[in-house]
C-alpha cells in the first residue's frame, strides 16, 4: 500500500504578509469590541499546542470523543458493510481518534484509502510517517494533504471507491456559528454523491461549570494557545505585540450558546502593526475575543442535517451523553 503526502499550501515564506490575514487582522481590531477569528492562530507551532489541549483531561470533547470511537467501532464498521471505502478527515491534526478507527477496519480485512487533511504542513507530514510505521503490512492506502477543507476535498478524486465518508470531529464545527454551520453542511452536501457519509462532532449542551472547567485549564494551555495569535501577528505582519502584557480566559456566553474566549490586556497600551501602517490602542483590561465554541442539542443538530440534504443514520454518544458524533447519509 502507498503513504502519500500532497502540500496544496501557498509556498509563502512565515514572515511575509498574507493579504487575507492581514485583510481578517485590520478588520477585527479596527471593531469597537475587537474580536479575531480562532483560524489565525494555525500554523505548525498553533497545531502543536491544540494537540496539547486535547490531551487535557478536563477537555472534555476530546476526552468523550475518545470513548465514542472506542465504544462505537463495531457499529460504524456495520454501517459500511463491506464496502470499498474512502475515508477524508477534514481537520485531521495527528488523528489518534481516527487511528481507533482504522485499526478496527485493518483487522476487519476492509479496503480503505485514508486522506487526512490539515492546515498544517507539519502535522500531516508527521501524520503520514506515522501511518506508514503503523500501517505497512496491511491493506490501508494514505494520501495526506496539507490544504484548507474544501480545497482538499476538490483535489480529492470520489469516484473511484464504493463510498465516500467524510470525518469533521472533535465540535470543530462549533467554531463556526450556527448560519455559518448550515452553510458548511450544505457546501459538504454539494461536495458528495448521493449515499456517500458523513460524521461531524457536536459538543452538547451542559452545565456551563463544566464547560467553564474544559475551556480554562490550570496547566494554562488554552492560554498558551490563545497568546500564540499575537505571535502570528507579529511574524506575519511585523506587530510589536507583547504577550506578557495579555491575559486569557473562556466563559460561557448564555445569549450565544458559546463559550467564547477572550484575551485581556493587562496595561493600558498601543500596538503598532508595520504591515497595515496602523496604531491600535488597548485599555486597561479590555478585551478580545479570539475564540468560540457553539454548543448544541440534538433537535438541532438533527435539524441541521435535515435541512442541507442529510438523513440522519445514527448518533454516537458518550457515556455521558456530553458529545456526540452523528453519522449522516447524502441524500440527492
Amino acid at each position: 500500500m502507498t503513504f502519500n503526502f500532497k502540500n496544496l499550501r501557498p509556498n509563502n515564506n512565515s514572515n511575509s504578509p498574507d493579504q487575507e490575514f492581514a485583510q481578517t487582522v485590520l478588520e477585527g481590531l479596527s471593531k469597537e469590541r475587537k474580536i479575531l477569528p480562532s483560524w489565525l492562530i494555525f500554523d505548525d507551532r498553533g497545531s502543536e499546542i491544540f494537540q496539547e489541549i486535547v490531551e487535557l483531561k478536563n477537555y472534555h470533547p476530546a476526552v468523550c470523543e475518545f470513548e465514542i470511537f472506542h465504544t462505537h467501532k463495531q457499529t460504524f464498521t456495520d454501517i459500511i458493510s463491506n464496502e470499498t471505502l474512502q475515508i477524508i478527515d477534514l481537520g485531521s491534526g495527528d488523528a489518534r481518534k481516527t487511528m481507533v478507527l482504522l485499526e478496527h477496519l485493518m483487522k476487519s480485512n476492509l479496503q480503505v484509502h485514508y486522506i487526512p487533511i490539515d492546515i498544517s504542513a507539519g502535522a500531516i507530514k508527521k501524520l503520514v510517517t506515522s501511518l506508514e510505521l503503523k500501517f505497512s503490512n496491511t491493506s490501508l492506502t494514505v494520501t495526506g494533504i496539507a490544504s484548507e477543507y474544501f480545497q482538499g476535498l476538490e483535489a480529492v478524486s470520489r469516484e473511484q471507491f464504493e463510498r465516500n465518508f467524510v470525518f469533521f470531529l472533535g465540535s470543530t464545527i462549533g467554531n463556526q456559528d450556527y448560519p455559518a454551520a448550515g452553510k458548511f453542511v450544505r457546501r459538504l452536501w454539494d461536495s458528495l454523491n448521493e449515499g456517500d457519509y458523513v460524521m461531524i462532532g457536536f459538543d452538547l449542551m451542559k452545565n456551563p461549570k463544566l464547560l467553564y472547567s474544559a475551556y480554562n485549564d490550570p496547566e494554562g494551555v488554552f492560554q498558551k494557545f490563545n497568546l500564540h495569535l499575537l505571535d502570528r501577528i507579529n511574524q506575519k505582519l511585523g506587530a510589536d505585540f507583547v504577550k506578557q502584557n495579555y491575559v486569557q480566559e473562556g466563559h460561557y456566553n448564555e445569549r450565544s450558546r458559546a463559550v467564547e474566549s477572550h484575551i485581556y490586556s493587562t496595561v493600558d497600551q498601543t500596538v503598532c502593526i508595520s504591515a497595515l501602517n496602523k496604531e491600535f490602542h488597548f485599555k486597561l483590561w479590555e478585551g478580545m475575543q479570539t475564540e468560540h465554541s457553539y454548543k448544541y442539542t440534538v433537535p438541532e443538530i438533527e435539524a441541521l442535517a435535515q435541512n442541507n440534504g442529510f438523513a440522519i443514520v445514527e448518533h454516537l454518544f458518550d457515556s455521558k451523553k456530553f458529545f456526540v458524533d452523528s453519522i449522516w447519509k447524502v441524500k440527492k
